[in-house]
């Protein structure tokens, strides 16, 4: 858990990563409510949003599991590796037939970071990002449009605020004390 009181002296390289890390928790925020919208029904699956939709949530996954700062080396790696799993798998699916698939390595990703966010700094809902994201996973397999849209928005809702609330913070908070992480 971070010590809010201790203060690290960041470089430039700790600047950009937390900021790299907070956009794609924004990023994120922000498509996986577009993609609610394009599975709820109100966009074809073949439009450009849908395409947008995916892309986003794609680079969104990218910048995060590449500037997640955990101090565990093996909850950084299932963190941050389920990230580049489900991308190679949603890049190698030309036909977007195991969407869900790749969607449930990455929201593996995103549900870690929610998670890790709710020990630090106690956004609210933040626990249920993880169970709304594994309903979105399961709902897009079985193609439950209804429920997958729904449980995507709220969490894209609570992942908005989760990223209003971390620009708010000062940078030093999200790297902590860099003698605890394992290398």
């Amino acid at each position: 858990m971070a010590d809010t009181e201790h203060q690290e002296v960041l470089d430039s390289l700790d600047k950009l990563s937390v900021c790299l890390y907070r956009l794609g928790i924004s990023l994120f925020a922000l498509a996986l409510i577009g993609f609610s919208v394009v599975v709820y029904g109100v966009l074809d699956e073949y439009s450009q949003g849908y395409q947008w939709a995916i892309s986003f949530i794609c680079v969104s996954a990218a910048l995060s599991a590449a500037n997640v700062h955990i101090y565990s080396k093996q909850v950084r790696l299932v963190i941050s590796w389920s990230s580049w799993v489900g991308l190679v798998l949603m890049a190698s699916d030309f036909e977007l037939s195991r969407v869900w698939l790749a969607l449930g390595f990455i929201f593996v990703t995103f549900s870690g970071i929610a998670l890790k966010e709710s020990f630090c700094f106690k956004v609210p809902g933040l626990k249920l990002v993880p169970v709304l994201l594994a309903i979105a996973t399961f709902s897009l397999w079985y193609e439950w449009a209804i429920l997958a849209a729904s449980s995507m928005l709220i969490a894209g809702f609570i992942m908005g605020y989760l990223s209003i609330a971390k620009w708010r913070m000062p940078l030093h908070f999200d790297i902590g004390i860099k003698e605890n992480y394992e290398v």
